[in-house]
């Protein structure tokens, strides 16, 4: 691999460090609800309906692990098959992740103290704009305009990383300040979605080719 090779792969292993910790959890979640746990009350929402909770946490984190790998170039033009292949499944994963989080975010009995009003509403937002950034940059590739196509599925994955940057930000809180409240709960998971939009636009942006100075100066 060539040192332009190894830069480019930077971003998708960024990625994968931030997806390891909520993957991780996902993966003991889904452990402790195959060995009869006992009922408590944060896991009892998941043992009423585990099977929403399993296809949650296997699309989500299918999104995030494929998801990353999209972001190397040199991994598209050494393998554009394989690009479109698992972007395929990276737009179903991520579909699926999106509606089975809007499902468990409206229907799951979630404690008040691990959800407040705002966070609720947070979370549907996303949920839903998660699933029209996919629609979108779907409907993008299938007219054959790949920059539209490429923006709404960074946008996409900047709202399906939530958890990791929740991880980033939430962690520090706790280990210097302590143990949020609701409220302050709810205002960092917000804040970890609107942090990864921003970056999210911020790429698009520094991505997206640039008007000749002539055509910059006179619109």
């Amino acid at each position: 691999m060539t040192h332009a090779a190894r830069i480019d792969w930077k971003v998708p292993l960024t990625l994968l460090l931030l997806s390891a910790i909520p993957i991780a959890a996902g993966i003991a979640r889904l452990a402790g609800l195959a060995d009869d746990p006992e009922i408590s009350t944060e896991n009892a929402r998941f043992i009423a309906a585990p099977v929403v909770a399993f296809m949650h946490i296997l699309s989500a984190s299918l999104f995030c692990i494929l998801g990353a790998l999209q972001f190397s170039s040199w991994l598209r033009q050494r393998s554009p098959r394989w690009h479109k292949v698992s972007g395929r499944l990276v737009a179903a994963g991520g579909v699926f992740a999106a509606i089975s989080g809007l499902w468990m975010t409206v229907t799951y009995p979630i404690p008040p103290e691990l959800q407040g009003g705002l966070l609720y509403t947070v979370r549907v937002f996303v949920s839903l704009a998660m699933l029209t950034s996919i629609c979108m940059a779907v409907a993008a590739v299938t007219g054959g305009d790949i920059a539209t196509h490429q923006a709404w599925m960074i946008r996409a994955y900047a709202l399906g990383q939530g958890a990791g940057m929740q991880v980033v930000v939430l962690l520090p809180w706790m280990l210097v300040i302590g143990k949020p409240t609701v409220f302050q709960r709810d205002v960092l998971m917000s804040l970890t979605w609107l942090i990864n939009l921003i970056i999210a636009e911020k790429a698009i942006q520094s991505g997206a080719p640039r008007k000749p100075t002539f055509f910059r100066e006179t619109v």
